[in-house]
């Protein structure tokens, strides 16, 4: 599956916790881990978007908890970027070097859709943040010693074979053929007597139009390294402007991400 009908088919939604509140600390996280939870919430329609919205209520800020991602049949919700330390596992290490990933347990649910989607999930965030598999996925017992994914934990084989199919889905990703300049293309930039475009007009909210995906670099040329490729769609906040160049941040937090060619990128709105 390419990388880009993979994003699409998880119907990923991003509802961010409010930068400051209490239970989103907005302290750096380079991720080493994918940490596996269930909601431990059987409820009637407890799924991945009331967890979200819980996320952003007085009860999760007063027990500052937090967690990245809620999965379940129908969508994969986002609620702290992936850059940003969730408070998930009952421990500092397992905070400091995790994502930490839901999955629903609520009766309506298809569960066999839901942990397909939350396979897919993980594989792309392994992918993404160059996570080693198997190793790097770990249940929230791993860290606090809690009966937790409890699903996945009663199940006899239940981990194993979940683990197995993140790895499957993680091998059977192809990454998507992106355009790039050649090298020596000429653009024409005008003359002294065309009006100059200010730095700020770029900056804000874009998104990608390259349709089959764009190199995010790790500088504002083609001699520099490609990062990750952002497949069309991705939403991008452009930080500022270097010739044809812009400094992209993917995820909210501090910081830029990288760089892609100004030609691939319009705002949004």
């Amino acid at each position: 599956m390419k990388i880009d009908e993979a994003y699409a088919s998880l119907n990923l939604i991003q509802d961010f916790i409010a930068p400051g509140s209490s239970n989103r600390p907005g302290q750096k996280l380079v991720p080493r881990f994918i940490t596996v939870h269930n909601t431990d919430n059987a409820s009637s329609n407890a799924n991945a978007a009331a967890h979200a919205k819980y996320q952003k209520g007085a009860d999760a800020r007063a027990r500052k908890v937090s967690w990245h991602f809620t999965v379940d049949d129908k969508a994969a919700f986002q609620s702290v970027p992936t850059n940003e330390v969730a408070w998930h596992a009952a421990s500092s290490q397992g905070n400091g070097s995790s994502i930490g990933v839901e999955i629903c347990m609520h009766p309506e649910m298809n569960v066999s859709d839901a942990y397909n989607k939350a396979a897919l999930l993980i594989a792309l965030l392994a992918k993404r943040s160059n996570i080693p598999l198997p190793a790097g996925i770990v249940q929230h017992h791993h860290w606090s010693g809690k009966h937790c994914p409890r699903v996945l934990r009663d199940k006899p084989g239940g981990w194993e074979s979940f683990v197995q199919s993140v790895v499957i889905a993680h091998n059977g990703l192809e990454e998507i053929e992106a355009i790039d300049l050649q090298a020596g293309h000429d653009h024409d930039h005008g003359d002294a007597a065309d009006p100059v475009e200010s730095p700020d007009e770029w900056r804000g909210d874009h998104k990608v139009i390259a349709r089959k995906g764009l190199r995010l670099r790790s500088g504002p040329g083609t001699d520099f390294s490609t990062i990750t490729i952002l497949p069309f769609g991705t939403s991008v906040k452009v930080l500022s402007r270097m010739a044809d160049w812009v400094q992209v941040q993917i995820d909210p937090g501090e910081g830029a991400d990288g760089f892609v060619h100004s030609a691939f990128v319009d705002p949004l709105g």
